[in-house]
């Protein structure tokens, strides 16, 4: 275990801001701290496991980024695998919006790109070719998948992925910055990499949001322990700043509103004792519909964002 500084300020001053249980440990028992920086007003986990004790942390079998076809059979992680699928036109349209170039020229790095999906897509629906794709993954099991099944180029870690010295028109980080521990050396690698004109994508769970407000504790998206920061609105740009980077737009992503409000809500059955009836499903979407107009009229409330980033001029 570990505990950290702030790395927008470099300070240790904390003040405690919630207590949330590993949404695997049926137990419920073992708690971790989230603490909020006095100076930055960045959340995170402290103390934190260290970057040599966080993979058993990500070995459950119901961990859905790690998810395929090939380790799967259980209806319910096949729908999600489903949503997951239809939602890649909507993320491939995101991360290549703004692109100048013709798309076939496009090159892409994704830094945590689970089992390429993405990536595969952005080849088979979008034309670019697998030379142009790049993807880092740590995960052994992941990142076979995706170079056995969809012929990706996945390096294992970044330093690794350096020594190709590439640029990219488009990095992405797609739900993944607030694992990472070395926040800074992923942040300067993907300055160094992108192109003078390139587009970093980020998406980020906002604990501000509504539905995090609402389920404290057990919102889904705190995830502890392998959640290490979360970013509220404002602070994701504070810590780019020492990296030249900016943010230049954000947007909410909707569909995660529905993946946290569902799980949220099971999640708080689980711990209350109660079951998952119909009436809850209602329930969810009821409020995924009043939080959903709520995001779209100010983004500072939605589950989800997306941040859109470039170097400064």
């Amino acid at each position: 275990m570990e505990t950290a500084p702030c790395p927008i300020s470099n300070s240790r001053e904390f003040i405690p801001y919630l207590q949330v249980p590993d949404r695997f440990d049926t137990s419920g028992k073992a708690k971790w701290n989230l603490v909020r920086s006095c100076s930055s007003g960045l959340i995170m986990l402290n103390p934190r496991p260290d970057s040599s004790e966080i993979a058993p942390h990500y070995k459950n079998g119901k961990y859905d980024p790690y998810l395929h076809t090939q380790n799967t059979s259980l209806f319910k992680d096949r729908c999600y695998l489903a949503a997951r699928s239809l939602l890649l036109h909507y993320r491939a349209n995101l991360v290549l919006n703004g692109l100048v170039k013709p798309v076939q020229k496009c090159r892409i790095l994704e830094i945590g790109c689970s089992t390429g999906d993405l990536l595969n897509y952005l080849h088979r629906k979008s034309g670019i070719p697998t030379s142009n794709l790049a993807g880092v993954e740590p995960d052994h099991d992941a990142a076979n998948y995706a170079r056995k099944i969809y012929r990706l180029n996945i390096f294992p870690s970044l330093t690794i992925e350096s020594t190709e010295n590439n640029k990219f028109d488009r990095i992405v980080l797609w739900h993944t910055l607030e694992h990472i521990h070395a926040i800074h050396d992923t942040i300067n690698h993907a300055a160094n990499q992108l192109e003078t004109d390139g587009i970093l994508v980020i998406a980020l769970p906002n604990p501000a949001s509504s539905d995090a407000k609402h389920y404290r504790e057990n919102w889904i998206a705190y995830d502890a322990p392998r959640h290490l920061y979360h970013f509220i609105p404002g602070t994701l740009e504070k810590l780019l700043e020492s990296h030249k980077l900016s943010v230049f737009k954000q947007t909410p992503y909707i569909p995660d509103l529905l993946y946290n409000t569902f799980h949220s809500e099971a999640l708080l059955c689980k711990r209350q004792g109660r079951s998952f009836k119909f009436t809850r499903i209602l329930n969810i979407l009821s409020r995924v519909s009043v939080n959903a107009v709520k995001g779209y009229v100010s983004p500072s409330t939605a589950s989800s964002l997306i941040y859109f980033v470039r170097k400064k001029r």
